[in-house]
């Protein structure tokens, strides 16, 4: 069994106060933020900057008209443009503090992935291609969690294609969770940002690649966020999050994932809530070969099967779970090219199965 977590996770309201100690501990003399529109309309990078007692510049990520957008059509997914620009302003920094969501923590480690490497960005797409030396690396999640504060790899986009870049380094050196700052952040987002925080949980227990490390985090992270959800609890969502994107960095995602990828792509559904549109049709196909687990699961609900469970969830919370139809077997056929989550995944699915699993979500 194989860990990889973050040295360093300081959890708690008002834990951004203790910046320049992670700072410190991390060796920074210098640091380049990186951040987006939105975070930086809400004053968030403000707060954050007020506790640091280094130089620093800050990169904002994304065109400026996005401000005021309620959720990002394809959070978690950074641009190779992006990467490339944030990388030609690092010379002069000696670390990378990352503050928003996905998309720019995924900026941030990609960053960390190319100056640890003499070639283009694209000679590192591909799992466990980024062995570079380690640029220090600080992520301030603005979200309840992306999971990219905790995992070893970045997600980018090159035309409509996404790339995983991975490896040791792009794990952040150190991580800074503070559930005030995801007060910030309009309902809809919030609410895609903790379903795909609910099935990284889920699927990590659901997994070929499952430990008693990530079982130990799994279901108690998804029951966390189910319960915060109906609550309304940021700092309990937050750490629900926290244990399930945990949970994930460790077993990986599933099948789920392989099918919400190609409904951002085509569609601009936000990457949560793809998951979740899509995510009961898997469950159910797959059930027969997962039943204790899938029962384990259904438990943090109170129902029978985790797909009925997060169906009655996703209702009460008004989730909309539509996306055009006729097209499941062009879907299934992108959803075929994520072949590492769907080999996760205790059902071998076909792509007819897959299709199948479209037309019944």
């Amino acid at each position: 069994m194989r860990l990889r977590l973050p040295p360093s996770v300081r959890f708690g309201a008002g834990s951004t106060t203790q910046l320049p100690d992670v700072v410190r501990e991390c060796g920074m003399r210098r640091a380049l933020v990186v951040t987006d529109h939105g975070v930086l309309a809400a004053r968030v990078v403000d707060r954050v900057l007020d506790a640091l007692d280094i130089p620093r510049s800050v990169y904002v990520c994304g065109p400026a008209e996005v401000v005021g957008r309620q959720v990002p059509s394809s959070a978690g997914s950074a641009c190779v443009n992006e990467v490339v620009a944030c990388r030609d302003v690092l010379p002069g920094h000696d670390g990378v503090i990352a503050v928003g969501g996905g998309s720019v923590l995924d900026v941030a480690k990609a960053v960390v992935a190319l100056h640890g490497s003499e070639g283009p960005l694209e000679s590192l797409y591909g799992l466990e291609r980024s062995q570079g030396p380690a640029l220090p690396l600080v992520a301030v999640p603005t979200t309840p969690g992306s999971g990219g504060e905790v995992s070893s790899h970045a997600v980018v986009t090159d035309g409509e294609r996404r790339h995983a870049v991975s490896g040791p380094s792009l794990v952040p050196r150190a991580v800074v969770i503070d559930p005030d700052l995801t007060t910030t952040l309009p309902y809809p987002a919030m609410l895609a940002c903790a379903l795909d925080a609910l099935m990284h949980g889920a699927e990590a227990y659901l997994a070929r690649a499952a430990t008693p490390f990530s079982d130990a985090l799994a279901l108690p992270g998804v029951q966390r966020i189910v319960s915060s959800l109906l609550s309304n609890d940021s700092a309990e969502l937050s750490a629900g999050c926290l244990q399930a994107n945990l949970a994930m960095a460790q077993a990986n995602a599933g099948l789920v994932h392989a099918l919400g990828y190609p409904l951002t792509q085509r569609y601009g559904i936000p990457h949560g809530i793809a998951n979740v549109v899509v995510a009961p049709a898997v469950l159910r196909a797959s059930r027969h070969v997962q039943e204790q687990r899938d029962a384990d699961l259904a438990s943090c609900f109170g129902a029978d099967a985790f797909a009925d469970g997060l169906t009655a969830l996703l209702d009460r919370l008004g989730v909309e779970r539509e996306f055009p139809a006729g097209n499941a077997d062009q879907l299934a056929a992108d959803a075929l090219q994520y072949g590492p989550v769907r080999a996760n995944w205790r059902f071998d699915a076909t792509v007819d199965d897959i299709a199948e699993m479209y037309r019944a979500a």
